[in-house]
């Protein structure tokens, strides 16, 4: 090939990188992508007429909340401190074994919340226990000593899973190993809480993104796994750790980025899930910004809370196959994703500008979702207290979805419970 035909050629495919790039210019000129936009959702929900809603009594929701809190404390092994996972309310649906140690985390952290508000040095025994089991089963130290990974308990999981270390698992982890030291002073040297939270550094990218998963034998990080609820677990996490130790400000800088990051790129897509940690990792971080003095991205973690707020409210308006289910965030009558959903939304009540539009329509949601979690709450027998996946069956119409689905209705898990806990003990605060 001469020399000349070899540049005419280069001057070609120069020539065409050329017309790619302005036709994806003129593209996203001409189409640009759906973004948020705070001022129609304001419209939006001024026109709007929020749904029928009246506030439940303090003493009802006290109770609810002493009944899970009592199932919760009874469900934990004395001597091992490992919960009893998962039970089913119909003794003719089998029960596989089953664990996991982020949902143990999740369950530390209501009971510290529910002992804030009931003391009881009972609570604070099943709290040391059940951290002392997630040291005992699930710490591996990675990085030449320098972090604490966190796997799933030998006696469930297969090996080759025990090689993922989980995000989630770092920011839960860390979230209760606050709550327990936050209790018992001393129990949790600060230095093992760092080691916890560095996991979250090894796993954050530059722009504040996350990978999911640590596997050593992969070269460490990897994407191999995504969950919506890591990256907010992991700023909870961190947040945690500030508020115990406030000499950690590089946790509380990294909670902000793992949040702007969330905030801007659902801002670009218009898209925002239901997203209830990120919620509740927020309050918290404004909370300690503006107690502190930190400089945080405060109107787009704002604009971002108002986003996962609307998904929330929008799927809350969904109708129900029966009426039992009337009142749940969620299809179905789903009981933990209500109660998640509550967890958010009454997390965002504490930093949304009171006179927004959107508030009247989550005071609403919120009211009926409580509503509905007490009533699903299991009132008697060996398993009063706890909460079923789903408030109730639905009828057999002969289809194996209905009937799977009417199976592991009356499931009950130790995380089902924990989010409707955490959900009531808000409800009560907001009340007090």
């Amino acid at each position: 090939m001469t020399r000349r035909s070899l540049l005419l050629r280069s001057a070609v495919v120069v020539g065409v990188i050329i017309a790619v790039a302005i036709s994806l210019l003129a593209y996203r000129h001409l189409y640009p992508p759906t973004r948020f936009d705070p001022e129609r959702l304001a419209a939006y929900y001024t026109a709007l007429k929020p749904l029928s809603s009246k506030s439940v009594d303090e003493a009802t929701v006290t109770a609810a909340a002493q009944a899970a809190a009592a199932y919760i404390r009874a469900a934990n092994d004395p001597v091992t401190g490992e919960f009893t996972y998962i039970v089913n309310l119909d003794p003719a649906v089998p029960v596989a074994r089953d664990y996991s140690i982020l949902r143990h985390q999740g369950t530390v952290y209501s009971l510290g919340m529910f002992d804030d508000a009931f003391p009881n040095p009972d609570n604070v025994a099943v709290m040391r226990r059940a951290v002392q089991y997630m040291r005992d089963c699930c710490y591996l130290e990675i990085e030449d000593g320098t972090v604490i990974a966190i796997r799933e308990p030998e006696t469930v999981a297969k090996q080759g899973s025990r090689r993922y270390y989980k995000l989630g698992g770092a920011g839960l982890g860390l979230l209760a190993l606050a709550s327990v030291e936050r209790k018992s002073p001393g129990f949790v040297p600060m230095d093992e809480m760092v080691k916890v939270a560095q996991l979250g550094r090894v796993l954050q990218k530059r722009d504040g993104s996350f990978y999911s998963l640590y596997n050593p034998d992969e070269g460490g990080p990897t994407a191999y796994e995504k969950s919506l609820y890591y990256p907010g677990e992991m700023a909870k996490g961190w947040v945690a750790l500030y508020e115990l130790h406030p000499q950690s400000v590089d946790a509380l800088q990294d909670a902000s980025k793992a949040l702007e990051y969330l905030a801007k790129t659902r801002a670009r897509s218009g898209d925002a899930p239901a997203d209830h940690w990120a919620l509740l990792a927020t309050a918290r971080l404004l909370q300690a910004a503006e107690k502190d003095g930190i400089k945080v991205p405060r109107d787009a973690l704002v604009n971002h809370a108002l986003q996962i707020v609307n998904t929330m409210l929008d799927e809350a308006r969904h109708p129900q196959p029966i009426a039992a289910m009337e009142g749940s965030l969620a299809p179905r009558g789903a009981v933990t994703a209500t109660a998640t959903r509550l967890e958010g939304l009454q997390a965002a009540l504490t930093f949304l500008p009171a006179d927004h539009p959107i508030i009247p329509h989550m005071h609403a949601a919120i009211d009926r979702g409580i509503d509905f979690l007490i009533r699903a709450q299991v009132k008697e027998g060996p398993y009063a207290g706890g909460l079923p996946q789903a408030i109730s069956r639905l009828p057999d119409d002969g289809t194996e979805a209905v009937r799977a689905f009417n199976r592991q209705a009356t499931e009950v898990r130790i995380d089902y419970v924990q989010h409707s806990l955490s959900a009531l003990l808000q409800y009560l605060q907001r009340a007090r």
